[in-house]
């Protein structure tokens, strides 16, 4: 029973049926995270250094947010286009069957 499981699993995923496109941008989009919020914190120490005043804190605080909601929107729209793909299939296989059984029930 495990072993038909995995060998679907294995099946499905060398013919195409599931995507490892949306778990890899999610990794990415983690990734992308750390790195905004550790050029965010980088940004904010500069700007707090020599010279600097807390309205460039504030702007390096403000520019970080906006990095990460549109971080954020960026990868939204790349799953999006994932789940369309896959909801396009789900039609397909859904209008295959609806004709498959229009065709039998004509044949009776």
């Amino acid at each position: 029973m495990i072993a038909k499981k995995i060998y679907l699993r294995f099946s499905n995923l060398i013919d195409f049926e599931d995507l490892i496109a949306p778990y890899l941008i999610k990794l990415i989009y983690r990734i992308g995270i750390l790195i905004i919020l550790g050029g965010g914190v980088l940004s904010c120490i500069n700007s707090a250094g020599v010279g600097g005043s807390i309205g460039r804190v504030l702007l390096a605080f403000g520019g970080t947010l906006l990095s990460l909601l549109l971080w954020r929107v960026v990868s939204e729209l790349w799953i999006l286009a994932f789940k369309i793909f896959q909801r396009l299939g789900e039609i397909k296989d859904l209008l295959t069957l609806q004709n498959s059984a229009s065709m039998k029930s004509r044949e009776e």
